[in-house]
C-alpha cells in the first residue's frame, strides 16, 4: 500500500543524502511544486556499482516512483546519469531528467584554462565520462580528476555534521594533492558534494565552485515551463522515502532541520 498522497510531485532520487542538495535547489526556484524525495540507501554508493548493476537499480527505482504519478523523475546522481541515462531514458512512461556534468559553465568561468572535477570513482573511471570530456572540453583546457568517494561517504554517514575537524582534514587530504595555483574552477560532480561546499570553500578560498545540483534544478524548471506545467501559486509539500537504515537517515535529516515525515519503503519495493 502506498502511504503518500502528494499530487503530481517531482520525484527526486539518489543513493541517499545526495538528493537533498537537489531538493533544496528545487524548493528555492520552484517553491510551489510538490517534491517526493527517495533516498535509496539500500544501494549506496552508486559510484561503486557496475554498469549492469546500476541499470537494474535505476530501472527498479524508476518503476517504483512511477506508482506515485510524478510530473517527472530526477535521476539526482551523476554516476548513473553519465553511465546509463541515455540507454534507459525512453523505457518509461514518465520523463526522466538526468544530472549533467556542469562542464560548459566550469569552462566558461575558468580564466586559467585549468579545471578540476570532483566526482565518485565510478563516474571518473567510466568510459562514458571520458567520452564526455573528449566531446565537450576543448583541447586547450586541462582537466584534473579528483576521486571524491571518501568525501561522499562522510557526507552520507553524517560525519560532516558531527565532526568538523575530521571532515575538514579528510576533504583537505583528498583535494590538496591535486590543486595548485593553476586551477581556478572546480566542478562538484556528485550531488553529495554541495552539502560540504562550505568546507571546500574554506580549504580552497580562491577557487570557484560549480554545482551540478543547481544545474539540474534549472533543467527541471525549464522543462516544466516548456510543458506549461509549472505551479506558480501556493507552497509545495515535501515527502521523503528511504529504502534502508531509516533511523540513522532520519537522525541526520532532523539534525539538518528537515522535519517532514520519512517513510521506510523497503517492503514496498
Amino acid at each position: 500500500m502506498l502511504l503518500l498522497v502528494l499530487y503530481r510531485p517531482i520525484a527526486v532520487f539518489d543513493s541517499g543524502l545526495g538528493s537533498l542538495s537537489v531538493v533544496r535547489e528545487l524548493r528555492k526556484i520552484i517553491p510551489a511544486e510538490n517534491i517526493l524525495y527517495y533516498a535509496d540507501k539500500m544501494h549506496f554508493p552508486y559510484g561503486e556499482k557496475t554498469k549492469s548493476e546500476l541499470k537494474q537499480i535505476m530501472s527498479k527505482s524508476i518503476k517504483f516512483l512511477e506508482r506515485y504519478q510524478p510530473k517527472l523523475i530526477v535521476m539526482a546522481s551523476n554516476t548513473p546519469s553519465i553511465q546509463i541515462y541515455d540507454e534507459i531514458k525512453n523505457d518509461f512512461s514518465t520523463n526522466i531528467i538526468s544530472t549533467r556534468l556542469p562542464l560548459k559553465k566550469s569552462i566558461n568561468q575558468s580564466r586559467k584554462k585549468h579545471i578540476a572535477i570532483m566526482a565518485s570513482r565510478g563516474t571518473l573511471e567510466s568510459k562514458e565520462f571520458n567520452y564526455l570530456i573528449k566531446k565537450e572540453v576543448p583541447q586547450q583546457i586541462f582537466v584534473e580528476k579528483i576521486d571524491s568517494s571518501e568525501i561522499i561517504k562522510l557526507v552520507e554517514d553524517g560525519t560532516f555534521l558531527f565532526d568538523n575537524k575530521l571532515t575538514y582534514q579528510k576533504i583537505k587530504n583528498v583535494v590538496k594533492p591535486y590543486i595548485d595555483n593553476t586551477i581556478d574552477v572546480i566542478a562538484l560532480c556528485s550531488t553529495h558534494l554541495p552539502l560540504v561546499k562550505n568546507y571546500i570553500e574554506a580549504i580552497l578560498p580562491s577557487i570557484k565552485l560549480v554545482n551540478s545540483s543547481t544545474e539540474v534544478a534549472r533543467d527541471v524548471k525549464n522543462y516544466l515551463k516548456y510543458m506549461g506545467d509549472l505551479n506558480k501559486n501556493g507552497t509545495g509539500k515535501l515527502e521523503i522515502l528511504v529504502s534502508a537504515d531509516k533511523n540513522d537517515f532520519q537522525s541526520i535529516l532532523r539534525y539538518m532541520g528537515v522535519r517532514e515525515l520519512i517513510v521506510d519503503v523497503s517492503l514496498q519495493l
